[in-house]
């Protein structure tokens, strides 16, 4: 009985529209943790060029600052400025020692 009640519930909601008829693009700029996904990847970019490449504080910063100038220019659709001052204040937030 458990298991005929458990792929009942499986089929309801599986069946149940949950995507959003949007384009992919619309729905990213509805999300409000966009800008939280950007800041988190600076501050990882930033972590891997001064732990595994060996590049110092302004390197890393350079890096990731030209790395997100150029996803939002050559890669995003939209050129979203917001985005990529995310990315930089994560790779900036990196510096401060806890």
């Amino acid at each position: 009985m458990r298991k005929i009640l458990l792929a009942l519930c499986c089929a309801f909601f599986l069946s149940i529209a949950t995507v959003n008829a949007n384009p992919i693009h619309d729905m990213q700029d509805d999300i409000p943790t966009d800008k939280a996904l950007h800041f988190a990847a600076g501050y990882i970019i930033s972590d891997q060029l001064q732990r595994n490449a060996g590049c110092s504080a302004f390197e890393a910063f350079l890096i990731t600052s030209a790395i997100a100038w150029g996803k939002e220019k050559y890669i995003d659709d939209n050129i979203d400025n917001n985005d990529a001052y995310a990315t930089m204040t994560g790779s900036l937030f990196y510096q401060i020692k806890f």
